[in-house]
This record gives structure tokens, sequence and C-alpha cells, in this order.
């Protein structure tokens, strides 16, 4: 489900607990400001490939939720596009970068 307030705050995706911001909020739309999805991934070993992976999907779903990427239900125009796309592109990066996995990042990176 989406988070979605008008007010002006920090969009974040929360993992275990951590909130992690999201770098350049100011390209955010304003409706998505404040939206956190909580993250888990003690679940997962993220030193092995397989572990990676799922938390990669996780955070790139947690990302498009936060941001409202590929959100049917939300008509906006070109420029909002741009501004999600931009939001999740960071907020999955802002995220990676926050859980240091050397795997995570690689994944990332290919």
């Amino acid at each position: 489900m989406m988070n979605k307030v008008t007010g002006l705050g920090i969009a974040a995706i929360i993992a275990t607990g951590l909130a992690l911001p999201l770098a350049g909020m100011a390209a955010a739309p304003s409706h998505f400001d404040d939206a956190a999805v909580k993250v888990s991934y003690s679940d997962l070993n993220i030193n092995n490939e397989a572990g990676a992976q799922v938390l990669y999907s996780r955070l790139q779903r947690a990302s498009q939720e936060v941001c409202g990427v590929g959100s049917h239900n939300i008509v906006r125009s070109l420029t909002e596009t741009k501004k999600a796309q931009a939001c999740y592109e960071e907020a999955l990066a802002s995220a990676i970068k926050k859980i240091d996995s050397e795997l995570l990042t690689v994944i990332h990176n290919s």
C-alpha cells in the first residue's frame, strides 16, 4: 500500500529498524514525501549472491512503492513521472549505500 502525504518531509525506506533517507528529495513528487516502507532482511544471508539478490529485489519494490514508480492509480505529468523515477533511483542507491554490502553494491552496479 502506498502512503500518500502532501506535506514536506523526507521519504525513506526503513530496513531492519534503520531509516534510510532518500537523497535529493527536492526532486521527488510532494505527494510521496513522508512515505516509508519497512524492508526486512534478517531472514537473508546477504553475504551470498542468492540472499543479496533477494534483498535487492525487496529494496527495488520498496523504492518503487515509496516513489510511486509503476503505480497505475496515479495520473501525473511527464515531469512528475521523471521526478518519481529519479526518486526511485536515489532511494535504491541510498538504501544500498546504508546497508554497505559489497555484494549488494555489485548487483546494483551490474
